[in-house]
């Protein structure tokens, strides 16, 4: 039986909306300072440094196929059928997605930082992917969808300036010479971001099992179906 439609309110779309946190927070921060973080005080050279984000760019292209095609297909689950083809991964991601403050530890040599990386763009891989599909689940009402769309987009330019904004005002307070401002800016926003996956999983929704496989089962029948000539 496919459940009845639920109602979108105002507490969901702002869980929604708040994983984007990551995406516009992490990487606002990382295309602000990150380089300056590992050349500074970490003893990176530009070239290696900024090979960090070309090789991260090239896992992303693997992963990303792989990920969706997971998700797509993880109802099939017993950990799908339980937590969600999608809000699973945002779940798994609570944890794993403390890899991002050690980018902002010094101490470790360029393959650490390099892995360190690479496991965050994997982690965000496993977020945004899942998610990105999130409000088509949740509803089929272009309008809300809007709605949904719009609520990540409001919630993305907070965090955006919230991520330039912070590390300014603690390098102020710490002096130019201390990297204790980046450890904190790390810390403060990886547990900002553990805290909105727990609220995006909590605050949205997925489709039931039973519309996921009547809507396979529709879509096994069109192919079946021969062309019009």
């Amino acid at each position: 039986m496919i459940k009845k439609v639920r109602e979108i309110k105002l507490r969901n779309y702002v869980c929604y909306g708040l994983a984007d946190v990551i995406g516009s927070g992490a990487f606002t921060l990382v295309s602000a300072w990150l380089l300056f973080f590992l050349t500074t005080f970490c003893g990176l050279t530009p070239i290696q440094a900024g090979s960090l984000f070309a090789v991260a760019r090239i896992v992303d292209v693997i992963m990303c196929p792989v990920i969706g095609y997971i998700s797509d297909n993880f109802h099939k689950t017993a950990l799908g059928r339980r937590f969600g083809r999608r809000r699973f991964f945002l779940l798994a991601s609570i944890p794993l997605v403390s890899v991002y403050s050690l980018l902002w530890v010094e101490g470790f040599n360029y393959w650490m930082y390099l892995l360190f990386y690479i496991l965050f763009e994997i982690v965000y891989t496993m977020i945004i992917i899942p998610y990105d599909t999130l409000s088509a689940e949740m509803t089929s009402d272009f309008k809300k969808r809007s709605k949904l769309t719009s609520a990540r987009m409001y919630i993305a330019q907070l965090a955006g300036f919230a991520a330039a904004f912070l590390p300014g005002r603690l390098v102020a307070y710490f002096g130019p010479e201390s990297s204790a401002s980046f450890f904190y800016t790390g810390a403060i926003f990886t547990v900002s971001f553990m805290i909105v996956l727990f609220f995006v999983y909590f605050g949205t929704w997925e489709r039931s099992l039973e519309e996921i496989q009547q809507s396979e089962a529709h879509s096994e029948e069109e192919e079946k179906e021969p062309l019009a000539t």
